[in-house]
């Protein structure tokens, strides 16, 4: 079973980092956790810890071996966490790493089986954590967190009920608001219209955990399955911040499939705006958003992807806007540069240019120019020379004029010549004062 990053992080954190130092202690562990399985033989439920995925195998009846398999990991977690506190207590600033690893591991073990309960079992579990006299406060809201996003993961109804149930849970959760985001994101990626419906039922009686934050979850749950509906569903879900609602939802595509379909219902999304200038700023901020993501899959998945999408010339603006250094693959950048030549036009084209030489050559200044060396001439190759010694001219003045002289006579090479001065190290002012009679710049 996968567990996602965010769910795994924190449960790790918990059982990696808190300083399990002392022996003796794991022992008491070790110690509790054999009573518990114990336990567990004797109603009949027999737990291959060897094999957390494995489900406790029965010689009673179904349900109540759930019941009972739920109970004793709930005391099994809640003697963790007192273990936990005693460490704390007893261990100081001592760092013992073979502890630390051992309890990593039953956390994980713990993990593992915690997310093979069923919402029933899950639900009982947390009941379970808060009310237990044994915990501080503090350690309480951190399993209970922990146990939350595990049935999050896969029972997301279940969350949502305990926050609207009639019960105080949400004053006891520390992550409250990103759990029912996360939860509603997930229920309406697989049925938006009943994620819609509980929230139309509840958010009057909920304001506090219906937020827009929880309303933006639903809409990106809902695009990956349907992103037409995702868009007309904005105006219901009476969101303050409609254009960080659109973005929240382009941002939901991760596939070229995805992106497709996102294309062409952000297309018709935009063509509903009647303010030109609104449209127009709808439209870069998200083509932005959609290129980062298509540059990720590397320069033949986007070529693919750019030519089934045809774009038109406001949209290839637009998504050049999104295009950077940091988010290409390792030397694809020259392809990018390249493309910005040959697809838009040059009074387009020069700025993301620009940035992207600069971006490089303060990353890479020899990859950046080994590639100017195999470059086709053109206004494209133009640009990025002059980004390129403007940019290295702080500490490589030599070089730079080098490349400002490659350009033809001219205005380009003029304003590269004029910025290699202004930049030219502070340290050499007998250089500068040369390089500028030279240059006839004084």
């Amino acid at each position: 079973m996968k567990v996602p990053f965010a769910i795994a992080a924190v449960i790790l954190a918990i059982g990696a980092g808190l300083g399990w130092h002392d022996y003796q202690q794991l022992a008491a562990i070790r110690q509790t956790r054999g009573q518990l399985v114990a336990e567990a033989a004797a109603r009949g439920i027999v737990l291959d810890l060897a094999n957390p995925n494995a489900r406790a195998r029965s010689t009673q009846h179904e349900r109540e071996n759930r019941e009972t398999s739920g109970k004793l990991i709930a005391a099994e977690f809640i003697a963790f966490g007192r273990e936990r506190e005693a460490f704390e207590k007893a261990a100081g600033d001592h760092r013992d790493e073979v502890m630390q690893k051992q309890m990593a591991r039953h956390m994980t073990d713990l993990r593992e089986r915690m997310m093979a309960l069923d919402p029933a079992q899950l639900t009982s579990l947390i009941a379970e954590v808060r009310a237990s006299p044994d915990l501080s406060d503090e350690t309480r809201k951190r399993l209970v967190a922990v146990s939350v996003l595990a049935l999050a993961n896969n029972h997301p109804q279940a969350v949502l009920a305990l926050f609207t149930g009639g019960t105080d849970f949400a004053k006891d959760d520390v992550s409250g608001g990103y759990v029912v985001s996360s939860s509603l994101a997930r229920w309406a990626k697989d049925d938006p219209m009943a994620a819609l419906a509980w929230v139309r039922q509840n958010a009057a009686g909920f304001p506090d955990l219906i937020t827009d934050d929880a309303k933006r979850g639903l809409l990106s749950g809902a695009a990956i399955q349907d992103p037409r509906l995702a868009f007309k569903l904005i105006g219901e879900m009476g969101l303050k911040d409609a254009d960080e609602a659109v973005r929240n939802i382009v941002s939901a595509a991760q596939t070229p499939d995805e992106r497709s379909a996102m294309l062409a219902a952000l297309r018709e999304h935009l063509a509903t705006l009647s303010d030109a200038s609104a449209r127009d700023a709808a439209a870069t901020a998200n083509l932005t958003i959609l290129a980062n993501g298509v540059q990720r899959e590397g320069f033949a998945a986007a070529s693919q992807w750019l030519v089934a999408a045809n774009l038109s010339p406001a949209e290839l603006a637009g998504f050049a806007a999104g295009l950077n250094y940091d988010t290409a693959h390792s030397g694809e950048t020259g392809q990018w540069i390249e493309w910005l030549g040959t697809s838009l036009q040059s009074n387009k084209s020069g700025e993301r240019i620009q940035f992207l030489v600069t971006s490089w050559t303060r990353s890479d200044s020899q990859a950046a120019g080994q590639w100017l060396t195999t470059a086709a001439d053109g206004p494209a190759k133009t640009t990025a020379i002059r980004a390129y010694a403007e940019t290295i001219a702080s500490y490589e003045p030599v070089t730079a004029t080098q490349w400002a002289l490659t350009l033809p006579p001219g205005p380009d090479r003029d304003a590269t010549l004029k910025s290699i001065y202004q930049n030219w190290p502070r340290s050499d002012p007998a250089g500068a004062a040369a390089f500028a009679v030279q240059h006839g710049l004084k």
